[in-house]
């Protein structure tokens, strides 16, 4: 080894060599740096010695020598032999430390995602709660309770004298109408009804248990308590207030606002305001009639509803502000009321009943003025003819029509299975009624049927005209709202 390369003061192999302007000895930098700072001179010859009398020598890396236990093979194999195991004992601690790191992750985000569960579940509960505690609200501050004793039988003489003087002004212009042809001219005939076909369906997500229309919006009640309201091929509104199935669902109106009721077998009537401006409704009252209601009748004057229940009741309602104005309890028990319908005139009231008979019913004198046997099995459906002078009722087998001219007598129509909606068409001219799937026409001076549409998947539970026929609405169990014309 060669004396440069080994530091003067330690004797040992120079890793950062410096030579000494001074004494020119070579030097290990660390020390010779330590030595000056301590004693400020040179260690060979004691002559003074600073840092920039230091010089650093540029040379090749001196590679150190072996150890002696690693200048043979055997030592060789054994340092690498140890060397292995040292390797696999880190790397089974590494292993070890990453299933432990592994598991504590694992239960982490298990931990996390139990915990954002209960808070998704959390907040789903907390937000329902608020929204059946604002309908809650809204239902306390629009519900009216009935009061039973407070009202009678009969409505007051105010009422009574709107209604003749306004069923007397409705008879005048049918009359008038009737006389001249072109009215009935605005009809579509047999055969332009024959040529009717689906031109328009709404997809409901429940199925559809009554209907209503009012010039160019359609009324929806549905199987599982929804009320749906369209409007130029759209859904304006839609509502769930009831619990149970939609018995009734009508338009009213006695202002230019957009006004209609609903009926359930929850015990509930619910009176609905819609604004088209603001394509916004709502439940403006809550009538709790304590009794499945099994139907409702719109009066003629707009603000009067009547109801009929599941228990026999005959109850009648100001749809200005929801309060009672009669209620009959003649029958309240003894009879299951199942349908109801007016008179054109507003004078009538035709009840059908669970034992199959009818009630005909003065709202004047009120009191019973016939009653009407013969159908067979519970009256699901009734409804008066644009004269009045025809009645027709259906049951789940057959559909009857009866003239008021001459009580009992009635003519038998149809005999089927599973009868749904019953309507007669604005000129009076024609019948129609839903049977199973199928959606029949029959006409009433002819006495026989012209036509048949099947386009329903289920039972056809309502069936309404439009003005003037020029369209026709259906809905179904199937889910489906049919709209009818060319």
């Amino acid at each position: 080894m060669q004396s440069w390369q080994t530091c003067a003061l330690s004797g040992e192999l120079i890793e950062t060599p410096v030579i000494s302007k001074v004494s020119g000895h070579i030097y290990e930098r660390r020390l010779i740096e330590k030595h000056i700072e301590s004693t400020g001179t040179c260690p060979i010859t004691g002559r003074p010695l600073s840092f920039e009398d230091l010089i650093e020598v540029k040379v090749s890396r001196i590679q150190k020598p072996r150890p002696v236990t690693a200048t043979s093979i055997p030592s060789l194999l054994s340092l690498l032999q140890n060397e292995w195991d040292a390797l696999l004992l880190e790397q089974f601690q590494l292993k070890q430390h990453l299933e432990q790191v592994r598991h504590e992750l694992t239960h982490a985000l298990y931990q996390h995602d139990a915990a954002c569960r209960v808070i998704a579940k959390l907040i789903k509960e907390r937000d329902q709660a608020r929204i059946e505690l604002a309908q809650l609200q809204h239902k306390l501050n629009h519900q009216i309770q009935v009061e039973p004793n407070n009202v009678t039988d009969k409505l007051s003489s105010d009422y009574i004298t709107e209604i003749e003087e306004n069923a007397l002004k409705l008879t005048n212009n049918r009359k008038v109408q009737r006389k001249q042809q072109s009215y009935f001219d605005q009809f579509p005939g047999s055969e332009v009804l024959s040529n009717y076909e689906v031109k328009q369906q709404y997809q409901l997500t429940q199925g559809g248990t009554s209907l209503d229309t009012q010039n160019d919006y359609l009324l929806v009640g549905g199987l599982a308590g929804q009320v749906l309201l369209y409007s130029n091929e759209k859904l304006v509104y839609q509502v769930q207030e009831h619990t149970q199935t939609i018995t009734s669902v009508n338009f009213f109106s006695y202002d230019e606002h957009i006004r209609f009721i609903s009926s359930s077998q929850d015990g509930q009537l619910k009176i609905y305001l819609f604004n088209p401006q603001t394509q916004e409704g709502q439940v403006s009252q809550t009538i709790n009639i304590g009794q499945s209601v099994t139907g409702i009748a719109i009066h003629p004057l707009g603000h009067i509803a009547i109801i009929v229940t599941s228990n026999g009741l005959l109850a009648f309602y100001s749809l200005k502000n929801g309060q009672e104005l009669s209620r009959v309890t003649d029958f309240e028990g003894q009879c299951q009321f199942t349908s109801i319908s007016i008179h054109p005139d507003g004078l009538l009231l035709a009840i059908g009943q669970g034992d199959s008979q009818i009630k005909v019913w003065s709202i004047v004198k009120g009191q019973m003025l016939a009653q009407l046997e013969g159908q067979d099995g519970a009256v699901t459906n009734l409804t008066f003819s644009e004269s009045g002078a025809s009645l027709a009722s259906s049951s789940n087998s057959e559909v009857n029509e009866w003239d008021l001219r001459r009580p009992g007598q009635f003519s038998k129509i149809y005999q089927g299975q599973k009868i749904g909606g019953l309507q007669y068409d604005p000129s009076g001219q024609f019948l129609t009624y839903g049977s199973n799937k199928t959606i029949h026409f029959f006409d009433v001076k002819k006495k026989q049927e012209f036509c048949r549409i099947e386009s329903h998947r289920d039972l056809v539970t309502g069936i309404k005209f439009a003005q003037f026929s020029k369209n026709i609405y259906s809905c179904s169990l199937d889910k489906l709202v049919n709209i009818y014309g060319n």
